[in-house]
């Protein structure tokens, strides 16, 4: 008869433990139960983060290129104005511009594909030091010396230029040739932007009392 109550208390005991361990069960797993949504939607919300930046970078590509193209316009614009207006002004500043038609050739001809620059360029420093406008006729060459002259005919129409080189390029090994805006206007190839040409390095022939 003393054993009973030790019996019940020994049951009760043993109802009690295993009532709190399937408690307790359920709760340890629920962490990793819950990590598992939580991950999957990590993913959508990082990829929807990375595809809205990507949009923005692009966006500010155009917004920059389309600023690039009104500002080269703009300065052609502006250059084009000062010229009509002022058309003797640009011979006073550097006379060694004017075109002198009485040439001698001093090297051997090339001939190949000519392109013309611009654009958001025009401004910039050549690799003479002077700057690159659209109201002389120079040009960018990899071998001929640095401001020495070049006289270059569009092969397509015969129309020639005497450029003076003073920069370095072009950067395409397919081109002979970069010409300036008004070199390229002069050779009626401003549209085309790309044309055949013959360039023939010269030198000029003063005039005596010149």
């Amino acid at each position: 008869m003393r054993l009973r109550p030790t019996i019940g208390i020994s049951l009760a005991l043993l109802v009690m433990s295993g009532s709190a361990m399937a408690k307790s069960a359920p709760a340890t797993e629920r962490p990793h139960d819950a990590k598992k949504p939580l991950a999957h939607k990590a993913e959508p919300a990082k990829a929807a983060r990375m595809a809205s930046r990507a949009e923005k970078l692009a966006r500010d590509r155009k917004r920059r290129l389309a600023e690039t193209r009104r500002h080269g316009r703009a300065v052609l614009r502006t250059a084009s104005r000062r010229r009509a207006q002022q058309p003797h002004a640009a011979a006073q500043d550097r006379p060694e511009d004017r075109i002198i038609e009485r040439v001698r050739p001093i090297g051997a001809r090339e001939i190949g594909t000519a392109t013309w620059y611009g654009g958001w360029r025009l401004g910039r420093r050549t690799a003479s030091g002077e700057r690159l406008d659209a109201i002389h006729d120079t040009a960018a060459h990899r071998s001929l010396p640095l401001m020495s002259w070049a006289r270059v005919t569009n092969l397509a129409n015969g129309r020639s230029v005497i450029v003076r080189v003073n920069d370095r390029g072009p950067a395409s090994p397919r081109r002979v040739i970069d010409l300036s805006p008004k070199a390229a206007r002069d050779l009626r190839m401003i549209h085309s932007g790309v044309a055949p040409v013959a360039v023939e390095p010269v030198a000029l022939i003063r005039e005596p009392g010149k």
